[in-house]
């Protein structure tokens, strides 16, 4: 019994001190510096910011800020914002006034344009996936596909009444970018918010092809 015994405290001193011993391993410090690169396929891969947001309207270098004693040119604000999934896959909303002037002169004595008061005669809006397609460092393109909300608020002055209507369908966007250089660039794009432009006629100008030139100093 004595040697069984000898024998076991023998063997638990071995697997005590081989434990230690992977311990003390696991806790050394690795060095970083040796760690593989990426590979090939990986290698071009680089993070993209999780949300963005901006407006579409925006002119740019291009605005006139100076105020004169009438008004101030103001551009009507096209809000969109998103969440990137992935370099190439978004979630994302936007909205605009049904109908946008873009870069345009605000009389003072219509404080609702001076301030930019979204929603003033109803609104366009959606909400959709949208798939990026960089082709190269200058040209870009992407797709929209998703639903669009749109609502509008009619006053009739012959009876002194309001009416209100709205539009829920499909909304679809497509268009494309292409960087002239560090400071400017053009874009074009198709948008189309359900049926409210066929509904609404002039009183929406948000569906349809537009184009912009960018620059800024």
């Amino acid at each position: 019994m004595n040697t069984i015994h000898l024998a076991l405290a023998a063997g638990l001193l071995a697997a005590g001190g081989a434990h230690a011993q992977l311990l003390d391993g696991a806790a050394a410090p690795k060095d970083l510096s040796a760690t593989p690169a990426p590979s090939g396929p990986f290698a071009k891969i680089l993070p993209v910011p999780r949300t963005y947001m901006g407006n579409a309207a925006e002119t740019g270098g291009l605005r006139y800020q100076d105020k004169s004693a009438f008004g101030v040119y103001v551009s009507d604000p096209k809000l969109f914002g998103g969440i990137n999934l992935s370099p190439y896959f978004a979630i994302e909303t936007g909205y605009a006034n049904l109908y946008t002037r873009g870069f345009h002169f605000a009389d003072y004595a219509r404080p609702d344009e001076v301030s930019g008061a979204l929603g003033t005669k109803g609104f366009n809006s959606y909400l959709a996936a949208r798939i990026n397609v960089p082709v190269n460092d200058q040209f870009a393109a992407y797709g929209k596909l998703g639903v669009a909300v749109s609502d509008r608020v009619a006053h009739d002055k012959t009876f002194r009444n309001t009416v209100s209507d709205s539009d829920v369908g499909p909304y679809v966007g497509m268009g494309a970018r292409y960087k002239l250089n560090e400071k400017a660039s053009v874009s074009a794009g198709y948008e189309q918010y359900g049926n409210s432009a066929k509904k609404w006629g002039s009183e929406t100008n948000n569906s349809g092809l537009q184009a912009k030139f960018k620059m800024g100093f």
